[in-house]
């Protein structure tokens, strides 16, 4: 037991470690002010997505844009179901994703407990998803992503906001190195246009329920 104990810890150990480098970002492209970056994630042939962008509005609205999961199948990239499983408090929620993939690919999904905090000085905003996969149970339709973790900051400018996102997943299973190049280069830049246009609606300018500061 305590053996078994201890391997457990030196994997986490050695995923923690592996995800804490900041160093081996590589530059890939700019395109319409979302510059994306890539680092080898240590999982065959998976890549960890660093996103930095700016957002025409303030840290309220692209708080409020973002974390609202009814609208998540509007931009974020192959969500085609999403729903909120449980709410602790409004910075603190739990989350449902059905991700479609492609042929001959299986479907993912994926729970994932949300938690946002405010910087009270600098007013910085962190949104972090990290996995929760036992929070449901596995359905034999869908391929339950064990491994994900997803970190939004936000911080306020002269002109707006400035975002850097940062995104690791292990989609579990085999999939064509075709199918993980599209949802590591197509997906970023789709997701992130849809955020974009998402925070210029009214209804997240005129709303504030995490009570964010701006």
């Amino acid at each position: 037991m305590i053996k078994a104990k201890l391997s457990i810890l030196f994997v986490f150990l050695f995923i923690v470690k592996g995800f804490s480098q900041t160093s081996d970002w590589k530059f890939i492209k700019k395109v319409d002010g979302i510059t994306i970056y890539h680092r080898n994630s240590g999982i065959g042939n998976l890549k960890d997505v660093k996103i930095e962008t700016t957002f025409d509005c303030n840290l309220s609205t692209v708080t409020e844009a973002l974390l609202d999961v009814s609208a998540f199948t509007k931009w974020i990239y192959k969500v085609e179901y999403a729903k909120t499983l449980k709410v602790h408090n409004p910075n603190h929620v739990e989350y449902y994703e059905k991700i479609n993939m492609p042929w001959p690919a299986q479907d993912r999904d994926v729970v994932v407990i949300n938690k946002v905090k405010q910087h009270k000085e600098t007013k910085e905003v962190v949104s972090e998803d990290n996995c929760n996969w036992t929070g449901l149970p596995v359905s034999k339709d869908y391929v339950r992503i064990k491994e994900f973790y997803a970190k939004w900051v936000f911080q306020p400018t002269a002109s707006g906001v400035k975002g850097t996102y940062i995104f690791h997943s292990d989609p579990g299973g085999d999939l064509p190195s075709a199918v993980v190049n599209m949802f590591i280069n197509e997906g970023p830049v789709n997701s992130i246009k849809g955020l974009k246009a998402l925070v210029k609606l009214d209804k997240y300018k005129n709303s504030n329920s995490h009570n964010i500061i701006n």
